[in-house]
């Protein structure tokens, strides 16, 4: 980095000195310092550990399987907006699923889970933010870490069921279009703080 910034200077250092000279010759030769300072600057700047905080990371997953639990978090499932879901019954699901982190080197924290969940037998999708199957940008569940590789990790989201869970056996859902994506800092829908 001290090499690139010696450099710069150096490559600035000429071009002053260049304007001394007639025109024809000063712009041939700012184009060229100038190309050679971008170039030294980039080639001594990068590095693809720095890349992953300008973007997110795409992780595979596989749902395995699934099955109700009787706590979300650690909380009694309720479905955001109850008015909208009146008549629906919330249950909290717990997903197995495989994933692979493809960064060698980092644990990936909070990291987001995101497709369609179906009810098999009405056809109606169960997450609430995503009713009618129009929006697939939805997150509906967070993997709170995931280490370098392959692992076989889980994840709890509230389903809205049409038949009531305790009167009825929970009808079969299965998962489309499932993928988990983690995003710098991992910091995407925490609570606010002090700070």
């Amino acid at each position: 980095m001290k090499l690139c910034i010696c450099i710069y200077v150096l490559l600035v250092i000429l071009i002053n000195l260049a304007n001394s000279w007639n025109i024809n010759n000063k712009i041939k030769l700012k184009r060229f310092f100038g190309s050679i300072a971008s170039l030294v600057i980039a080639t001594n700047t990068y590095n693809p550990q720095l890349a992953w905080s300008f973007g997110p990371t795409d992780v595979d997953i596989k749902v395995v399987s699934y099955k109700p639990v009787e706590l979300c978090n650690g909380k009694k499932p309720i479905m955001p907006g109850q008015k909208a879901a009146e008549g629906l019954f919330p249950v909290c699901i717990e997903v197995e699923a495989d994933v692979t982190n493809p960064d060698p080197a980092r644990t990936l924290t909070d990291v987001s889970v995101y497709g369609f969940v179906k009810e098999n037998g009405a056809g109606n999708s169960v997450l609430p933010n995503n009713p009618d199957f129009r929006s697939d940008s939805g997150q509906y569940a967070m993997i709170k870490s995931i280490p370098p590789g392959k692992s076989r990790q889980t994840y709890q989201f509230v389903a809205a069921f049409s038949a009531d869970p305790k009167k009825e056996e929970l009808p079969s859902i299965s998962f489309d279009k499932t993928k988990a994506r983690a995003y710098p800092g991992g910091d995407k829908f925490k609570a606010l703080d002090i700070c």
